[in-house]
């Protein structure tokens, strides 16, 4: 049974409001999962959001780097995401979800994933989030033209200066 917090009356009676209902409102909108057809992904074009699914394909999804309990930190081959810093991750290694985490990928440890944005001057940024469209820098590597906890638009390739970041994708 789910903890209730309130109770909503309308035309039906009244409806408990459960705890976890509530939490999975609260993740906005998905990122996009990649379209196949034919086992191929569909590829993303220059300045469109990249979607999130298996790597192995050809196309352009997402590609994290994870550390699955027990292996090290590898690159992913498969994304799902469970919230807006969840995501259910499969490396060499394994299947876990695991948190997003803002620092370079030599320094995350079990449970843990990151994903590094790049600008158009070749800076680096470690999102503490993303959306569908957005990378939210969550700490600075090199790059001097996004600050801390500003939304920098998501690109397969050639971010605009001041405007986007690209993500690793394949």
């Amino acid at each position: 049974m789910l903890n209730t917090v309130s109770a909503k009356t309308d035309l039906w009676g009244t409806n408990p409001v459960g705890l976890e209902r509530q939490r999975r409102k609260q993740m906005g909108r998905p990122i996009k999962s990649a379209e196949t057809v034919g086992g191929t992904s569909k590829l993303a074009s220059v300045n469109t959001v990249l979607p999130i699914g298996n790597s192995g394909l050809s196309g352009n999804q997402i590609i994290m780097r994870a550390f699955v309990t027990g292996g090290s930190a590898q690159v992913t081959t498969n994304v799902i995401q469970k919230g807006t810093k969840r995501f259910r991750c499969t490396t060499a290694t394994g299947t876990e979800t695991l948190t997003l985490v803002p620092v370079v990928h030599t320094s995350i440890s079990a449970g843990q994933c990151q994903i590094t944005g790049t600008d158009s001057a070749g800076g680096t940024y470690f999102a503490s989030k993303i959306t569908g469209r957005h990378f939210v820098v969550g700490a600075l590597g090199t790059g001097s033209q996004f600050a801390v906890g500003d939304k920098a638009n998501i690109v397969a390739s050639s971010p605009v200066l001041n405007v986007s970041v690209s993500i690793p994708n394949g």
